[in-house]
C-alpha cells in the first residue's frame, strides 16, 4: 500500500512540476492566428497583406517593438498613444495576449 501511494505522489509531484513548467516558460494552449481573427484584430489591422486599415499595418510590429512594449500596447493603447482607436484587449489573459504576439513574430 505505501509503494502505491509514494508512486501516486511522485505522478502528483511530477504533473504538478511540468505545469509550473509550461507556466514560467509561457506555453498556451492558445491558437495566437484564430486569436487575431476573433478578438478583431484583423478588421483594423493589415498583417502580411491581408486586413483592414483602419489602423497601421503590423506585419513588422514584433521587429520594431519588444514582446513587453507589444503586451503592454495591448492592455492599455492611450497609455503610450493618447490618439490611439485601438480598444484595450486587458480583458485578455496574458497567454492569449502572449499568443498573439507569437503569431505576430512569424
Amino acid at each position: 500500500m505505501t509503494s502505491i501511494r509514494l508512486k501516486t505522489k511522485n505522478f502528483w509531484i511530477i504533473c504538478c512540476g511540468s505545469i509550473l513548467a509550461a507556466t514560467l516558460i509561457g506555453c498556451s494552449n492558445y491558437n495566437g492566428e484564430e486569436l487575431f481573427h476573433t478578438e478583431g484584430c484583423i478588421t483594423c489591422h493589415r498583417f502580411k497583406g491581408a486586413g483592414g486599415s483602419m489602423g497601421p499595418d503590423i506585419t513588422a510590429i514584433s521587429q520594431i517593438k519588444s514582446e513587453s512594449a507589444i503586451d503592454s500596447y495591448l492592455k492599455n493603447p492611450g497609455k503610450s498613444n493618447t490618439q490611439a482607436r485601438m480598444p484595450s484587449f486587458a480583458h485578455l489573459s496574458r497567454a492569449k495576449r502572449k499568443a498573439i504576439i507569437s503569431f505576430l513574430k512569424k
